[in-house]
């Protein structure tokens, strides 16, 4: 019998597909306060337990479907893996059920940007997408829907590829590697290998030229290397920027497809974004056109250096989604070049036993303030120039200590480079709340 380990948004997901199977299962989540009454109610068939694993179920369970924010290392999670019972995750099922090809993306960064151009290409080259994992919908929602999806398009997280271990992928990409999650792995060794195992079945392999990870993967033809860098002529394989008639154009080997100056967003991780999109469309042989227009339209994502407003001259970026160091000196670096005054950065939470010397760096290079907040805030102060950093405990607080300090032309940029869940249930609950407060600020003032 499969046993639901966890029993958030992922879990649910699990719960609905067995019930549309028809395929009994028990369910259990470790917290022991969480209450299950809606849960019992929706699935009255399931058993349900919390807390602590009933002793008495372990020689019914075959199989565990675990959550990812679970670790395979939990304790008791082991001894049913050591009693021979099957741990795997929701993407696992998914592999094992998809009839259609899937498209695949993981990475510390630029994950969620990926998949939704990657799916708004195909849909506009005429195929009906499926896009979830751990953007938008989990991915077996998308097994219980009543479409007919031609291509699955997943963004998949490092977590998620724990428990995952027969996925075949049309294309799939590692888009790059920063310290992330060093309070589940023991190593950034682990993490990236955890990120690689992406790549063990795929047809086309795309990957950033990193030697951490190029090196990894064997050269057997099937490898789609991006960069800003031009590829050589000959190099199919190798996707970058192009000139051509005095114009920066986005393609791969000599063919030039779009032009980096009809880009709705032209920075330079803007760029490789789309280089990756492009390569993970390779199986699908779209016109120039469609990559062209999409990328014309696209102006982001929501909580990913997202321009909240210009309040009394002074313009506020809400980048909540910048939850990890690469995330947030990639958002400090975009909006500095952007920026005509000075620069505020606000930032902090839950830091995930990272290491913040290169947000450090990023700081006393472009920065003329930053405003650390929240649970692990002296971490972060540690490796930043003191005469520059201010401590308070909320995000709030943060918010108007920077409006105390920001002038017409300067720009303060949330990038907190730190998990939320220290205050928050996730990023997108503090970048609505970032925002929120922002325009309150100044509607109070007007």
């Amino acid at each position: 019998m499969y046993l639901v380990a966890g029993l958030g948004v992922t879990g649910q997901s699990v719960l609905n597909y067995f019930a549309s199977q028809g395929e009994p299962c028990l369910a259990y989540d470790t917290r022991a306060d969480l209450d299950v009454s809606a849960l019992t109610e929706r699935w009255p068939e399931v058993v349900f337990a919390t807390g602590t694993l009933p002793a008495h179920w372990g020689k019914k369970i075959s199989t565990v479907v675990l959550s990812p924010g679970l670790p395979r290392s939990e304790s008791w999670v082991q001894k049913l893996a050591d009693n021979g019972v099957e741990i795997i995750g929701d993407i696992e099922l998914f592999a094992r059920a998809a009839g259609a090809p899937i498209v695949a993306i993981t990475g510390s960064n630029g994950k969620s940007t990926v998949t939704t151009l990657v799916a708004q290409a195909l849909a506009l080259g005429g195929y009906q997408v499926g896009m979830g994992g751990n953007i938008g919908q989990p991915a077996l929602n998308l097994l219980c829907d009543a479409r007919d999806y031609d291509v699955y398009v997943l963004e998949l997280s490092s977590f998620q590829l724990e428990t995952t271990y027969s996925l075949q992928c049309a294309s799939a990409a590692i888009l790059n590697i920063c310290e992330d999650h060093m309070d589940r792995y023991p190593s950034l060794a682990d993490y990236i290998q955890a990120k690689m195992s992406l790549l063990d079945d795929t047809d086309w392999a795309v990957l950033p030229d990193d030697p951490r990870l190029t090196h990894l993967y064997p050269d057997d033809g099937n490898k789609l290397v991006f960069a800003l860098e031009t590829p050589q002529d000959g190099e199919t394989d190798r996707y970058g920027v192009l000139y051509k008639n005095d114009q920066a154009w986005l393609g791969w080997g000599s063919e030039a497809v779009v032009p980096v100056a009809e880009m709705c967003r032209q920075g330079h991780h803007d760029q490789l974004n789309a280089l990756a999109m492009m390569a993970l469309c390779r199986p699908f042989r779209l016109s120039p056109a469609v990559f062209t227009q999409v990328l014309a339209c696209f102006n982001g994502l929501p909580h990913r250096t997202e321009r909240v407003g210009c309040f009394d001259g002074v313009t506020w970026i809400n980048d909540s989604k910048g939850t990890n160091v690469g995330a947030s000196v990639t958002a400090i670096a975009s909006t500095a070049n952007d920026c005509k005054g000075r620069l505020f950065l606000l930032a902090g939470g839950v830091d995930k036993a990272a290491d913040f010397t290169e947000l450090g760096k990023a700081v006393r290079r472009y920065a003329a303030g930053v405003i650390l907040f929240g649970q692990d805030r002296e971490t972060l102060a540690a490796v930043m120039p003191p005469e520059r950093v201010t401590q308070v405990v909320t995000m709030q607080e943060a918010i108007y200590a920077a409006a105390s300090m920001a002038q017409s032309g300067d720009t303060v940029l949330l990038s907190p480079a730190c998990a939320s869940f220290d205050q928050f249930r996730d990023y997108i609950e503090r970048g609505e709340v970032f925002a929120q407060c922002v325009r309150e600020l100044y509607d109070a003032d007007a």
